[in-house]
């Protein structure tokens, strides 16, 4: 039997793209790890695997990681995985809509654009594609926003995928990512901080830490664990079609299946101190018009 084969976007050290290519590698298939930069791929390559530079964002980019991996199997696909991922956090009072729409670039269209270019060769082997979602596309997570929506965009995406994928019998599964330990917010260019200028800066001693992503590897999972949870239910013969893995990930399926629509107005709040935060603002807004009273009065 011909050696199954897959190719993962965004497996830069110590991600998850990282973990998944060494859990599949592990199975025995030959694997084609990629990334932006190929130095960041360099130590999967000296365990054997293959390496290929992939912007996700720049179709030519595909087009030649394509043609490098049609090459060396024969036009053939057994996985794809789309990985690759952008974050970014800030209230939506504060954000710049331009960053957001270069994180769409690579969270949602790169999904369909790499998907597009590798579909001639996951039809050629009835493969599977992978698309690594995130609880935070099911709940209304505060000062992500536009993250969480990407990845609700995603999971849309693969359910529509995997209907119209079907007349060639190629799969298409979603994984509900919950909180993995990994480097996601290490690699985050800047710290995020909030503007001076925001409505929620009396409370910045809350949101900025939140911002960096404190308290998410608290009940984190090791992202071998999920890595291999994941492969393993990719190489089973009846996959789950939605596999939910990761710290948090039980409680946001039992929330959106058996809870109400907006369930989260009553969930999130405590979990993000919104109490506190408003008191906060409030108080800084009574400091203030207590100043500009006494400018009048004086």
């Amino acid at each position: 039997m011909s050696q199954k084969t897959v190719f993962i976007t965004g497996c830069s050290e110590g991600g998850i793209g990282d973990a998944l290519a060494k859990s599949f590698h592990k199975k025995g298939m030959r694997v084609f790890a990629s990334a932006r930069n190929v130095a960041k791929v360099q130590h999967l390559k000296d365990m054997g695997l293959d390496i290929v530079r992939l912007d996700v964002a720049d179709e030519e980019s595909i087009r030649e990681a394509v043609e490098t991996v049609k090459a060396a199997t024969g036009g053939t696909l057994d996985f794809l995985v789309n990985n690759s991922g952008l974050g970014y956090t800030i209230p939506m009072l504060d954000s710049d809509v331009s960053v957001a729409k270069k994180m769409f670039d690579v969270n949602v269209f790169g999904v369909v654009t790499v998907t597009q270019a590798f579909a001639p060769l996951l039809i050629a082997s009835k493969g599977t594609i992978i698309n690594i979602g995130s609880v935070v596309g099911k709940m209304p997570l505060p000062w992500q926003g536009y993250y969480n929506a990407s990845k609700a965009a995603v999971g849309l995406i693969t359910d529509q995928m995997r209907i119209e994928f079907s007349p060639w019998g190629v799969k298409a599964i979603l994984v509900n990512t919950g909180a993995i330990r990994t480097k996601f917010f290490d690699n985050l260019p800047n710290t995020p901080v909030l503007p001076e200028g925001s409505l929620y800066y009396p409370a910045k001693d809350v949101i900025e830490p939140a911002l960096a992503g404190a308290g998410v590897e608290k009940n984190a999972m090791d992202v071998n664990s999920y890595a291999e949870a994941v492969v393993n239910n990719a190489t089973r013969s009846s996959p789950k079609k939605h596999l939910w893995v990761g710290g948090g990930a039980l409680l946001t399926w039992l929330a959106t299946t058996f809870g109400w629509s907006t369930i989260w107005d009553l969930l999130l709040p405590r979990f993000i101190n919104l109490p506190t935060i408003t008191n906060k603002i409030r108080t800084a807004e009574k400091v203030e018009q207590d100043r500009r009273m006494g400018n009048v009065s004086n």
